[in-house]
């Protein structure tokens, strides 16, 4: 009975985890091209010169606001508004919802694949191979550290670039300090904590994978 219930929960993991991404990817993708494609109706209402206090294109650009807020004080806003001769801060916000839906779209393929992991692992125990079942177990409990660990990262990333999360990237922050402070080497290497750290947590993921899995 009970290798049919580990057999059952593995086999519902794997369908949860593919219909969980495509629905994941597809709200991503829908809700970030939706804020692009209002970013460029701003700029074309800006290029018309329509009337901005008019209630329709009130409503168009308020959702976008922030955003534009956020890149008008961004540390690329006036080094591009001095190469590029005009304003870039509608430039910039696009620019960043394409890094959030990359970044989003490649934590989507993280959960989807701890939840394979997962049902891999239930999978084995379900088929009677225990000491199969425990190392996927550990591989399993291994990838979430990493993954927490990557998605705090992401969001302190995420806020760096356009603003947003700002509580949970403070939360994260903190949380990170004592981490970022073991990779910061000093020297030729200072400032460059964060992108070791995440190209070691990358490369650790990349190793428990194929060890354990």
């Amino acid at each position: 009975m009970s290798t049919f219930l580990f057999a059952s929960a593995g086999m519902f993991l794997f369908r949860l985890a593919e219909t969980a991404g495509s629905l994941l990817r597809l709200a991503i993708s829908v809700l970030i091209g939706g804020i692009i494609v209002l970013l460029i109706i701003r700029w074309l209402v800006d290029v018309a010169q329509i009337n901005p206090f008019g209630k329709v294109v009130y409503y168009l650009r308020r959702p976008t606001d922030g955003l534009l807020s956020y890149a008008h004080n961004s540390r690329f806003y006036y080094p591009l508004r001095q190469a590029l001769k005009f304003n870039p801060a509608i430039l910039i916000a696009i620019l960043s919802m394409a890094i959030i839906w990359y970044v989003s779209l490649m934590l989507v393929g993280n959960l989807t694949m701890i939840l394979g992991d997962w049902a891999v692992c239930l999978d084995a125990f379900g088929g009677g191979r225990v000491l199969a079942g425990v190392q996927y177990l550990i591989g399993s409990l291994l990838m979430v550290i990493i993954y927490g660990l990557m998605l705090m990262m992401t969001l302190i990333f995420v806020n760096w670039i356009s603003g947003l999360f700002a509580s949970w990237s403070f939360r994260a922050e903190r949380r990170l300090a004592p981490l970022l402070r073991v990779f910061e080497f000093g020297g030729t290497y200072a400032g460059w904590a964060f992108l070791i750290l995440w190209l070691t947590l990358y490369l650790a993921s990349i190793i428990v994978q194929n060890s354990f899995f």
